[in-house]
């Protein structure tokens, strides 16, 4: 592995996620990771995270770092399962985290979704699932009223947001468009 990713903030800081660079895997940047967490800086502590399409992990792990108490990690890519679980031992986050190899839409449509406070969906660029994962998650009753949803893509693509999303925050960083939606 030759590529890796820093940690840019909490008690981990600075610390390396190594990661096999490919096509599909695209992980957030730290000048973007600086922003959203900069969002969630007030709030992020204690909070219970659930990371969508994982990768890396990078943005559950960031809010580890940062204090949440717990993170559930979705991937279904299975090198990048494996490199996410190794990540998880080495950086000693086993009890704060559990990681499923896992399509993230079955997933999300058979768990129940009520102790997330925030969710990450940052699925690979080019495919055209994120107005599917924000639909699926429209469905889900159970969702608390509180929660936020951190939704990243391609600024080339022009996402319609469903109506019963609110968008609270948006930045543009380079050819990636990051939003922080809650539930209306």
């Amino acid at each position: 592995m030759k590529n890796s990713i820093r940690i840019s903030g909490g008690n981990l800081k600075g610390k390396k996620i190594p990661f096999d660079f490919k096509d599909t895997l695209r992980p957030t940047s730290n000048k973007l990771k600086e922003i959203i967490f900069n969002w969630l800086q007030f709030e992020i502590q204690d909070l219970i995270c659930l990371d969508l399409f994982a990768g890396t992990g990078s943005l559950g792990i960031e809010a580890l770092s940062r204090n949440c108490s717990r993170v559930v990690f979705v991937e279904l890519n299975k090198k990048n399962y494996s490199v996410l679980s190794q990540n998880i031992i080495d950086l000693d986050l086993k009890n704060k985290s559990k990681i499923y190899f896992k399509d993230a839409f079955e997933w999300v449509k058979k768990n129940d979704l009520s102790m997330f406070d925030l969710i990450f969906i940052d699925p690979p660029f080019n495919e055209e699932i994120e107005l599917k994962v924000l639909k699926s998650l429209t469905h889900k009753n159970e969702l608390k009223s509180s929660c936020k949803f951190y939704l990243e893509y391609s600024k080339f693509k022009e996402i319609e947001i469903p109506d019963n999303f609110l968008i609270i925050k948006e930045k543009l960083v380079g050819d990636v468009k990051a939003v922080l939606l809650e539930k209306k």
